[in-house]
């Protein structure tokens, strides 16, 4: 290996050979230096959740509210149809006292007995009687498997 070189370090200066620097006096007295504030971000967070739960609230309110006026608009209309349903019940029970009164039963009577009608007393009465018809005797599964696979060959 190399031999290694010794270096040796040359000071050219020594203690108390140079001119010392002149510092300036350190005032005692600091003066704060002014601190930035910073400023507040105004800032209007928005949640999407919420927004939409106002908007079908609204919505629906505005829904119920055009109901509320269709309802009575409605009930209106019921209200007129009431009052004229009971003017033709009215009208009708007038017309009914009317026909009885102008109605004679003794000239209908003749004039039924004329045209060759009898009173219903003296009518001929005949009963009926009707026999059930006979009932089908029940078919079986083994019956209904034998259809099947009739039909289903044939």
């Amino acid at each position: 290996m190399a031999q290694r070189v010794d270096v040796q370090y040359v000071q050219y200066y020594t203690p108390d050979s140079t001119a010392r620097r002149v510092m300036p006096a350190v005032s005692t007295y600091f003066r704060p230096l002014p601190v930035a504030k910073k400023r507040k971000v105004q800032r209007i967070c928005v949640d999407p959740v919420a927004l939409l739960g106002i908007v079908v609230a609204t919505a629906m309110m505005l829904m119920m509210a055009v109901g509320v006026s269709q309802l009575r608009v409605e009930q209106e209309k019921s209200a007129v149809m009431e009052e004229y349903v009971q003017r033709l019940e009215i009208r009708n029970s007038q017309l009914e006292a009317e026909y009885a009164a102008s109605c004679d039963l003794e000239a209908v009577e003749k004039t039924a007995l004329a045209l060759g009608m009898i009173p219903a007393e003296n009518a001929a009465r005949t009963t009926i009687t009707v026999e059930p018809a006979q009932t089908q005797t029940e078919i079986t599964l083994w019956n209904r498997i034998g259809t099947f696979l009739t039909g289903l060959f044939a």
